[in-house]
């Protein structure tokens, strides 16, 4: 395929990173710690997704709620069971525990759901604009060779979303100046009268549902199964950290750098050798924190 094609591919692949990033840089930059169960969070948001849509069935923009409910559920009630009792104990021994509670959800979700893999039907997504008729998008040529399907148009007009709603939440509420207070000075935060705890739920709920959004969003662009999120995990923290961990607002642009890097990577490299692309974006990942420790948005992350 050609340079923009995998542009494109590039640019809807950071999107869904960039949604899931926010979310894993939110608990890193208020919550102190780095959690390796948030793929499986992303799992759950996928499965719930997939199977409201295609159970129940409901049309794919209620099931993408339906999932991000149950993915900010999900994610209060595992951080009320396991983390918020050992907030004191530092980011290794909650690390270590993340770690341990991704093994066993994958499992579980593995065990419950099986290991086959599931498929959003898109084909008869519809857009409806009161006053004209249903217009469904399918494939679209662009100059001549390029295609954009209602599928990109979804995750990347989901990524929009999302981003100007946080940057809303962060900046024009009182909950986002808390949570951007807590992120700077957690103790100066609680002797200036915040709720610490109550802060900390809602960036587990609020890191649930972009999770859950990002497993509907990749579900629509790939399939799903119990190794959806523990697949991308990677590129997650990867994106996060380049972004600078800590900074929702590099996470994104860490994400789209990845995103980038792993389609044109596997535009460039030699048929047969696509499975090295990942490793192409740790590469670049390891050379700019060679260059900026700090990462993109100039969060320390040598700490991490």
């Amino acid at each position: 395929m050609g340079l923009a094609q995998n542009i494109v591919f590039g640019l809807v692949t950071g999107s869904y990173i960039a949604i899931a990033a926010i979310g894993f840089t939110l608990i890193y930059g208020i919550v102190n710690m780095i959690n390796f169960a948030y793929g499986e969070y992303v799992t759950v948001g996928a499965l719930v997704g997939v199977l409201a849509a295609g159970a129940l069935p409901l049309p794919l923009p209620v099931a993408a709620l339906v999932a991000m409910v149950g993915g900010g559920i999900a994610s209060l009630v595992l951080a009320r069971a396991f983390f918020t009792p050992i907030n004191h104990t530092g980011p290794v021994p909650m690390l270590l525990t993340s770690i341990g509670l991704g093994l066993a959800l994958r499992n579980a979700i593995r065990l419950t759901a099986g290991q086959g893999s599931r498929y959003f039907d898109t084909e008869t997504t519809t857009f409806r604009f009161d006053g004209l008729p249903d217009l469904s998008v399918g494939s679209v040529d662009l100059l001549g060779g390029v295609f954009v399907t209602s599928e990109h148009l979804i995750v990347i007009g989901s990524a929009v979303a999302v981003f100007v709603i946080l940057h809303a939440l962060l900046t024009r509420t009182d909950v986002g100046i808390a949570m951007r207070a807590m992120g700077d000075d957690e103790d100066l935060a609680r002797v200036r009268g915040i709720d610490t705890q109550m802060i900390r739920d809602s960036v587990w709920v609020l890191a649930g549902v972009l999770a859950g959004l990002a497993g509907v969003l990749i579900g629509i662009q790939t399939s799903v199964s119990s190794t959806t999120g523990f697949s991308h995990i990677l590129q997650i923290l990867s994106a996060a950290i380049l972004g600078g961990a800590g900074s929702p607002y590099g996470a994104i642009a860490g994400s789209y750098v990845i995103g980038l890097v792993v389609a044109l990577s596997v535009a460039f490299l030699p048929t047969g050798m696509t499975g090295l692309s990942t490793a192409m974006a740790f590469l670049i990942l390891i050379v700019v924190l060679l260059v900026k420790p700090s990462g993109i948005a100039g969060q320390e992350v040598r700490e991490a």
